[in-house]
């Protein structure tokens, strides 16, 4: 019996198998090849299981991110500096992995054509890592190091940007250790703290 007692237990093997097959597709053919009759084959199950546990594609795809990337890239490591550090390292591996190359240019497209569907990826996706950043800050101000920041999201636009624009425009350096540093140390002036090393 379900946890409602209404019907059958989800399968959470064929939850499993859609994420998977997904983010598969993503990483192979991009978002225009990531269709729902696609990953509904690669999954071995049919659309109408896919559309009983999701109302659209850019629904199971920003749950196959946040699944693959987690909704809370934070962690304390008793400095600004260090939680800075490891949040942009995240964010490196998350703009290089394979499998967010192949969503993002597709899914921002859609995203701009449908309200709903954008309202998905926000809440879902993007408004959890913007508040990791919040958080961060709230954690330094406690410690002490800096003083309680008004605008975290000029802080989250100022770390984040420099990482999107190198993801999506060719001809830029790559995302390495040196743009982590060097986003750290801006986000750091910008706090106050210009003396860090």
């Amino acid at each position: 019996m379900s946890v409602n007692g209404l019907g059958r237990p989800r399968d959470t093997r064929v939850d499993r198998a859609l994420l998977s097959a997904t983010c598969e597709l993503l990483a192979e053919g991009g978002y225009a090849a990531t269709t729902i009759e696609a990953i509904a084959r690669r999954a071995g199950t049919t659309k109408p299981t896919l559309y009983r546990r999701y109302r659209s594609r850019v629904e199971l795809v920003v749950e196959a991110l946040v699944d693959r990337f987690g909704d809370d890239p934070t962690h304390d490591t008793g400095t600004l500096r260090g939680d800075l550090e490891d949040l942009q390292r995240h964010q490196v591996a998350l703009f290089t992995d394979p499998v967010l190359g192949g969503a993002v240019a597709g899914l921002l497209e859609e995203l701009r054509a449908d309200g709903d569907s954008a309202e998905v990826f926000v809440s879902r996706f993007l408004a959890p890592r913007r508040a990791a950043t919040a958080l961060i800050l709230a954690r330094a101000a406690g410690r002490g190091e800096i003083e309680p920041c008004a605008d975290s999201e000029w802080v989250c636009d100022l770390i984040t940007g420099p990482l999107l624009m190198r993801a999506l425009l060719p001809g830029l350096p790559p995302l390495d250790e040196r743009v982590v540093e060097q986003s750290v140390r801006s986000a750091l002036a910008a706090l106050g703290r210009d003396g860090e090393p």
